[in-house]
């Protein structure tokens, strides 16, 4: 999966951890690095770093002009 793509933008992710726990959630991409994708998290309101190994879905988030 191609991650770098989305470098700056806002995306949607379902990710596994370690536990082989899945969630959804929502980045905004910062940078990728030797196989890590860093990123600001919108659910913790902070800082993330994720496997791109362990992402297993991907979208952008489309905003809506009103």
């Amino acid at each position: 999966m191609s991650i770098a793509k989305y470098i700056g933008r806002t995306i949607v992710i379902v990710y596994m951890d370690k536990k082989e726990r899945i969630s959804k959630r929502t980045i905004r991409v910062i940078r990728i690095d030797a196989g890590t994708v860093y990123a600001f998290d919108t659910s913790c309101n902070g800082p993330r770093r994720f496997a791109v190994e362990r992402i297993l879905a991907a979208q952008p988030v489309i905003v809506h002009a009103s």
